[in-house]
């Protein structure tokens, strides 16, 4: 989804523990109230998940699609924060239609199928920021 440079004297265990937080924040947070889906944030070891959630046809609800944010050091650039989408195991239940067969266009039909990773994404920035800011 996307990838941010940060600043080589960044203490990158706090800020992948400051992400966390917003992360954990974003799920509790009025602000964003009503999410479409259930959403839960899960700490990482070099980041931070948040899963959007859709009921599985047994009752229980798994990950329909997991926004991961990892802190990683890129040879020649230094320290980068990774921002990937994944299918997660209720990523394609209860579709009316076959999923595509090529994996770009399945995650681009998922991604679109969950409107909350708009609002998720779009409160991201402000937050790399402000970790930025907070954790060199």
């Amino acid at each position: 989804m996307g990838t941010a440079k940060l600043p080589s004297d960044i203490n990158q265990a706090a800020f992948a523990e400051y992400m966390y937080q917003w992360a954990a924040t974003l799920t509790q947070s009025g602000a964003n109230f009503p999410f479409i889906l259930p959403v839960k944030a899960d700490k990482e070891a070099t980041g931070w998940k948040i899963s959007l959630l859709k009921k599985m046809p047994e009752g229980n609800f798994d990950a329909a699609g997991v926004i991961q944010g990892t802190v990683e050091e890129v040879p020649g650039a230094g320290p980068v924060c990774m921002i990937r989408f994944f299918e997660g195991p209720a990523g394609m239940v209860d579709r009316r239609t076959a999923a595509p067969s090529d994996p770009q266009q399945r995650l681009n039909v998922l991604i679109e199928s969950l409107p909350d990773v708009d609002t998720i994404m779009s409160t991201m920035p402000v937050a790399l920021r402000n970790g930025v800011a907070k954790c060199r």
